[in-house]
This record gives C-alpha cells, sequence and structure tokens, in this order.
C-alpha cells in the first residue's frame, strides 16, 4: 500500500508519566512518513534513541496538559491532523482512507474509522480485544434532509452521545481555531475540552465515519490524570451547568463557545446564539443525566454479585476472560463489513508482546 500521503498529516500525541508506552508508539510511527509531534509534560524528560527518529519533534513542557494542547498549531505545518494518546495505536491504511475521502470532500471537515479495545493478558503472551465505542459503527450525522445544518447534526449527536470526533481527522485549519478556544480556559468538569472540540467539529463542517478499523484504545492503564483539575474532576457537565455556584464559569463557557461558533460556523443561514447553545448543551446534559440514573440502578443491583465473584476470582482475570483473541475479534469486525488492515494488527500485536517482555 501506498502510504505516502500520510505526508499531509501531523500526530499529535500527548504524554505524561508513561514513558515505556510513548517510546512504543514513537517506534510504531517510525517507519511512516507521518510528522509526529510528542507533548510530553512528565515528570521527567525523555532520554531515549527512539527521540532521533526521523520527522519526530519532541518538546518537553511541565505546564500542564492545556497549555500543551494549546502550543499544539505552533507545531502543525500539514493539512490535517489528529490527536492521539501515547499508549494507543492508529491503523496508517486507515488514515490514508480518512485522508482520501476530506481530500475529495471539502464540505466535511473531520473524518474517522472505528475503533477496537485491547489488552494483553496470560503474563503479556497474548493480546486480546473487545468491541470499543460499538455506536461509533452506526453514527450518521451527515446524511439526509438536514444534512447541510450544524444545529441538526450537534443536536442529534448530542441526544445520543459517543466520542466521535475528538480523536478524528481532522483539517488543520479548523483545529487551530478550535484548538485556540477549547485550550485557552479551563472549566470544572469532569473532560470538558472533549465535549467542546466534539461540538465544535460539528460546527466545522460535516463528519464522516468509514467503515475502517482505525482506532486502537488501551484497555490497560487508566487515563492521564493529574495534570489539570478537570482530568480529575469528580464534578460531571449535569451538576456543574445547574449549580449556581458556578453560574459565573457557565456564562464565560457560553460567551467562549459562541465565539469560537461564530469563527467556525460554514451555516451562512444560522447565527449560533447563546439560547442555541445552551439548548443544544441540553440535549448532552439531559441523556448524561438519564444515563447517570440507570446506571445507579444497575449498581445497586449488581454490587453484591460483583463482591461475591471478586471475592473467589482476581477482578482482572474476570475482566478479560471474556474478550476474545485480538485477530479473532477483528476478524469479526471484518464480518461486518468493516475493513480491517490484517497485516498492520499483526505489526501491533508483535508491538504489544515485545514490549511486555
Amino acid at each position: 500500500m501506498n502510504y505516502s500521503i500520510l505526508n499531509n498529516l501531523t500526530i499529535i500525541i500527548f504524554s505524561y508519566n508513561r514513558h515505556i508506552h510513548l517510546k512504543r508508539v514513537i517506534r510504531y510511527w517510525s517507519n511512516y512518513s507521518v510528522r509526529l509531534v510528542v507533548l510530553d509534560g512528565s515528570t521527567t524528560k525523555l532520554e531515549d534513541p527512539c527521540l532521533k527518529t526521523k520527522n519526530l519533534r519532541y518538546i518537553y513542557d511541565q505546564s500542564g496538559f492545556f497549555n500543551r494542547l494549546l502550543s499544539s498549531p505552533n507545531f502543525i505545518d500539514t493539512e490535517y491532523m489528529i490527536l492521539g494518546s501515547d499508549d494507543e495505536f492508529y491503523l496508517p491504511s486507515a488514515l490514508s482512507s480518512c485522508i482520501e475521502f476530506l481530500n475529495k470532500e471539502h464540505t466535511y471537515s473531520s473524518c474517522q474509522g472505528v475503533a477496537i479495545g485491547f489488552g494483553t493478558r496470560k503474563k503479556g503472551q497474548e493480546a486480546y480485544g473487545f468491541q470499543q465505542y460499538p455506536k461509533l459503527k452506526d453514527l450518521c450525522l451527515s446524511q439526509g434532509l438536514n444534512q447541510e445544518k450544524a444545529i441538526d447534526r450537534i443536536s442529534k449527536h448530542f441526544s445520543y452521545y459517543i466520542i466521535a470526533h475528538t480523536f478524528s481527522v481532522i483539517r488543520s485549519s479548523k483545529w487551530k481555531i478550535i484548538c485556540k478556544h477549547v485550550f485557552e480556559k479551563e472549566y470544572n468538569f469532569y473532560c470538558a475540552w472533549e465535549l467542546q472540540i466534539e461540538f465544535l467539529a460539528l460546527v466545522s463542517g460535516k463528519t464522516k465515519i468509514i467503515p475502517e478499523l482505525m482506532w486502537m484504545r488501551n484497555n490497560e492503564v487508566p487515563p492521564i490524570r493529574g495534570t489539570n483539575p478537570s482530568l480529575s474532576s469528580k464534578v460531571l457537565m449535569p451538576e456543574w451547568w445547574h449549580s449556581s455556584y458556578y453560574k459565573e464559569e457557565k456564562n464565560d463557557f457560553l460567551y467562549r463557545m459562541k465565539k469560537a461558533c461564530d469563527e467556525l460556523s460554514t451555516d451562512q443561514n444560522v447565527e449560533f446564539t447563546k439560547d442555541t447553545i445552551v439548548k443544544l448543551c441540553e440535549y448532552y446534559i439531559n441523556g448524561l443525566s438519564m444515563k447517570s440514573f440507570l446506571a445507579s440502578c444497575l449498581d445497586l443491583i449488581s454490587l453484591q454479585v460483583k463482591n461475591l465473584i471478586k471475592s473467589i476470582l482476581p477482578w482482572h482475570e474476570i475482566r478479560t476472560k471474556k474478550y476474545k483473541n485480538l485477530e479473532y475479534e477483528t476478524s469479526i469486525l471484518e464480518s461486518q463489513g468493516y475493513k480491517v488492515n490484517h497485516e498492520e494488527i499483526s505489526r501491533i500485536i508483535l508491538i504489544l508482546l515485545n514490549s511486555r517482555n
């Protein structure tokens, strides 16, 4: 396969105190022409021969997650970019497909494939896989009578929310605007930045989920925490939204989101007023509140059962035993009509097993 189209892509990798995983992902990209920018906020600077990799730019900056991401446009001179974590993989063939699609469809702002979760077990001797974000497979936000209207795309997406744009291939010109408005200010509810990116990506233009495996999501390590308050906050958006304590901050949030919409919107006949943004955010808040209620009910019912099982067998073994072999799981995905590059999957499995041993 010709990967030369990856010359047009910059991958922004954020990293924090996971140098083992970071070295793994740098080596993974060492044979491709993609531009790799690592924004490392770890307590110690990485010193390793992998930093000599061609097309790699390593930035050591302990100023915090938001400041590092805010600086990312300074290191992007390609037409497209994608955000990535230091412990996960993208399939180069799927990234190429996303770029090819965006090259042809200029009214689209971003493109992404489907995802599979992965991990290792049996002391690093086997890689396993499982369905990750299955709602991505059926997500269609850019077809139908109202496909040209960002407001309709956002209302549909936020009513049945799944992360679908934060880790997508996006036009760099759009990312630079989104980045400026999102990372200049941090808000006190959990992962506010993700919600803002998801919202503003849809304001920027139509989006596409292609029927191809692209994103390999790590199940072995917890998300990055501790570098910024909102990354570890126990306050979810519904609580923050309705609390009088955060009223001033909420007004600032709406003001900044409106400024971003005014700069990004491709809808000439639609104005993103404060009331419009409130209404769209409440689609998400109402959906999340219902999920939280149902999850609480299920937790109450299943807590005793879980505790009983945990007392008999190690919880990690229970959690991973239900998952299938990674190659088998990707073959199931392929049988459902999704394109899978098995050569690239085999390389990822080899990297996983070697790194664990």
